[in-house]
């Protein structure tokens, strides 16, 4: 498995490869950055008329993403500038710090269109389930490293973990919030995964898992418009279809090489949630195939050269921090261009780094700073 197979043979066949932690690194931090600039650009872009009575401005959408940005990019220094190693000694107390933001978030949090995912701090919103994804990779990677000559043993891995996970899905359940407590329990499997937990135990995780995933899915009149506006988006475009039509619309209308900048159908609204689930839309729409296939090769980059940390970080811990990283990210950019390109259910999970969604980016952008810690120390 990536943690401990490759960490095995890299300490037995150690190889002298100077220059490629440094091309990682860079390469990395480059698809951050010139992704975070084009998210800032697109939500410029997608700046709407409408803002204008809403929020009082039509840029007021850009302004808050600029300052989400900012404070993403201070986050990302802060954990590159601090030693991976160091964030084992917090692991309980940020995991504790998630699980108490859970709880409050259902008690006092802020309630929209029958939810409550935010809790209102005054000059910001706060959103613990995506706080909760850093404290489950963070806090996951510290007990799989102690655990790891234990991995076959049920009773000290797996059930430990599926009651950690069942108390995380299950506050974030109750918010409602199904799509980020499906992503949380896929992240927890691919951890354990690279990890190297027997399928046979990963199994006992997974089957329950879809099976309770369908059921609640079903259980709600409104998912189960949602998989019915899926199946019949086309029939259904006025009501369920609505948004992903829109989408699909804006991508079509962007062609080869799109139709540039403040010039699609986004800034007036066209597209629901342009700059947060469907910012994907966006960049097809205004920069074209061209521009949608550069976003995709600058998310790839940091993906794939975060799984390659993985398998090269100087410890088991650095190591499957660095995996379970990688998995969130994919997972996050599954969902969501799965979604945009009616492959998947809508979900309203964020495109990591482009989406406007303030605590999703900066812990996002904390978490990478975290990768490339690693991918720097890495030889």
């Amino acid at each position: 498995m990536i943690a401990l197979q490759n960490y095995r043979r890299a300490r037995a066949y150690p190889q002298n490869d100077s220059s490629g932690p440094s091309m990682r690194y860079l390469a990395m931090l480059g698809s951050i950055l010139l992704l975070m600039l084009t998210g800032v650009v697109m939500a410029l872009a997608a700046s709407n008329p409408a803002s204008i009575g809403q929020d009082g401005g039509a840029f007021s959408e850009f302004g808050k993403h600029a300052t989400h940005v900012t404070f993403g990019i201070f986050a990302l220094l802060f954990t590159v500038g601090r030693d991976y190693r160091s964030w084992r000694r917090i692991a309980p107390s940020l995991l504790a710090a998630a699980c108490l933001g859970l709880v409050l978030v259902l008690l006092f949090g802020h309630s929209s269109g029958g939810s409550r995912r935010w809790l209102d701090l005054g000059l910001f919103g706060l959103q613990p389930s995506e706080i909760t994804k850093l404290a489950l990779v963070v806090s996951l990677a510290s007990f799989l490293d102690q655990r790891r000559y234990f991995l076959d043993r049920i009773d000290r891995v797996t059930i430990p973990v599926a009651a950690g996970i069942a108390v995380l899905c299950g506050l974030i359940i109750k918010q409602p919030n199904l799509g980020a407590a499906a992503i949380l329990g896929s992240i927890a499997i691919g951890m354990m995964w690279a990890a190297g937990v027997p399928f046979r135990h990963l199994g006992l995780l997974l089957v329950p898992g879809l099976a309770a995933g369908l059921f609640l899915a079903l259980a709600e009149p409104y998912r189960r418009g949602r998989i019915i506006g899926f199946f019949s988006a086309t029939e259904n475009s006025e009501g369920a279809g609505y948004q992903v039509t829109q989408g699909l619309a804006s991508l079509s209308n962007g062609g080869f090489r799109g139709t540039g900048i403040s010039a699609g159908h986004a800034q007036w609204g066209w597209v629901p949630e342009a700059p947060n689930d469907f910012v994907f839309a966006v960049v097809g729409e205004q920069l074209g195939l061209v521009g949608a296939l550069a976003v995709l090769v600058l998310l790839a980059t940091i993906i794939l050269t975060g799984f390659r940390t993985a398998q090269i970080a100087p410890d088991v811990f650095g190591s499957l921090l660095a995996a379970g990283i990688s998995v969130w990210f994919l997972l996050q950019v599954l969902v969501n261009l799965g979604g945009v390109l009616r492959l998947f259910l809508i979900t309203g999970v964020t495109l990591p780094f482009l989406s406007s969604g303030g605590t999703s980016l900066i812990v996002n952008a904390a978490a990478a700073g975290l990768l490339l810690n690693i991918a720097r120390q890495s030889k």
